[in-house]
């Protein structure tokens, strides 16, 4: 359903704009990827987001590009987890990433089929 791809696209490409944004300047991500153990990858991460997100717009007029954007902003998600996941974090700090990780799994569903 084009709505339903619209309205999950743009829900996405939202939050991974202003995500990757934050990672990029931000200091309290600086800290959040310190405490990860990973800091060496937040300016990776946030460009990444930011690409991701571009990449799911264009993805409104070209699948392939949707698809390979959404399949790539699942995966960040999925790994965003299993960092959580080797700290230890608590479930309810895992939940945003799981949210986006599942949101954009739909989203590369709707670019497939």
């Amino acid at each position: 359903d084009l709505m339903l791809l619209l309205i999950l696209t743009l829900c996405s490409a939202g939050a991974f704009f202003y995500y990757g944004y934050e990672a990029l300047v931000a200091d309290r991500v600086r800290q959040e990827f310190e405490r990860y153990g990973v800091p060496q990858y937040r300016v990776l991460v946030g460009s990444l987001q930011v690409m991701g997100a571009l990449g799911a717009l264009v993805g409104l007029v070209n699948d392939t590009i949707g698809a390979l954007a959404t399949g790539g902003l699942m995966l960040m998600m999925l790994i965003g987890v299993a960092v959580r996941l080797r700290i230890h974090d608590a479930p309810r700090e895992m939940a945003q990433a799981a949210f986006f990780a599942a949101l954009n799994g739909v989203l590369l569903y709707l670019h497939l089929t």
